[in-house]
This record gives structure tokens, sequence and C-alpha cells, in this order.
């Protein structure tokens, strides 16, 4: 008889997009009627989709032009199914080393595609300069689970992220 395989649990971590919601958040408030309240509602949708295991639009690349972000995906943020979407969430899985610790989902960035503002943010956010690989980089990036990498992540982010489920705005 084969034992039933675990699926390993997701902890997600939208600590590091916080602020990027905070701004769309008071925007909506502002104005109730207007096109950032219809961002927070589609961005918290693919959030929750994030959360629940959904995969990304796709995975990215590491272009010469923008930092390596080639650990991450990114999901299109769409308000209007009359144009490209405009917004880009970008966020990462990392899968520690102990099969006994979960897979943490961490969402890094809610930014404009316009000129790739999304990507510069993550980046900055990241401390990822422009043009210097993931390779090149002194520090560990953190794992990506489609490229199946290993790190121990252990204690260092565990209580950061443990705590970090849900989403409140003031």
């Amino acid at each position: 008889m084969v034992p039933e395989r675990r699926r390993r649990p997701l902890v997600f971590d939208p600590s590091l997009v916080t602020p990027d919601l905070q701004k769309i958040h008071q925007a909506a408030v502002r104005n109730p009627s207007g096109p950032a309240t219809r961002l927070l509602h589609v961005t918290l949708n693919h959030l929750y989709e994030i959360k629940n295991g959904a995969k990304g639009t796709h995975r990215l690349e590491n272009l010469p032009a923008y930092p390596d972000l080639s650990d991450c995906e990114t999901t299109y943020v769409q308000t209007d199914l009359r144009q490209k979407p405009s917004h880009r969430l970008i966020w990462r899985e990392r899968i520690p080393v102990d099969p006994r610790q979960p897979i943490v989902r961490q969402v890094i960035a809610l930014g404009k595609r316009e000129g790739g503002q999304a990507y510069y943010l993550a980046g900055e956010r990241l401390n990822r300069p422009i043009g210097i690989s993931l390779s090149e980089l002194a520090v560990p990036s953190g794992p990506s689970a489609s490229r199946n990498h290993a790190l121990d992540i252990g204690h260092e982010i565990g209580d950061t992220v443990s705590v970090r489920s849900g989403l409140e705005f003031s």
C-alpha cells in the first residue's frame, strides 16, 4: 500500500504589498465610484486566489533592463476587460528545506504595468539592483517553487509570516 502523499500547507505573507493596497484603499474611500474601488476589489480577489494556491499569469524572467525577478510570478490585474491589464501583482513562493515547514507565498508588490513600474517596485523591495542576476548577488534570494530550489528559511521569517494571514485597512 502506497502512503498518501500529503500536500504541504501554504502560508500567505502580504506584508510587503500592504502599503500598495492601503494607497488604493484610501483612493477608493475618497471616491467610492472611481477606478480605485474596482482596482481594489479585483486585486483582493487575486490575492485570495494566490493565498489559496492559484498559479500566476506567468513566471518572470531575468531581463537586463529590470531587477532580476526570475524567482517570482506575476498575476495581471485587469479592471476593464476591453483593455490590457493596467497592474500586476509580483509574488513568489519560498520553499523551506524542512518538509514540515509550510511553503510561504510572499506577495511583493502591486504596481502599474506601464513602464515596468511593478518590476522596479518589486526589485526595490527585494533589494535587487538592475542588471545583476540572482546568481551574481551575494545574498541568497530565496527559492522558487517552479525551480524546485530549497533553502532553510526556518525561524528567520517564521514568526513574521505565520501571523500575516489577513489584510486590514483603517
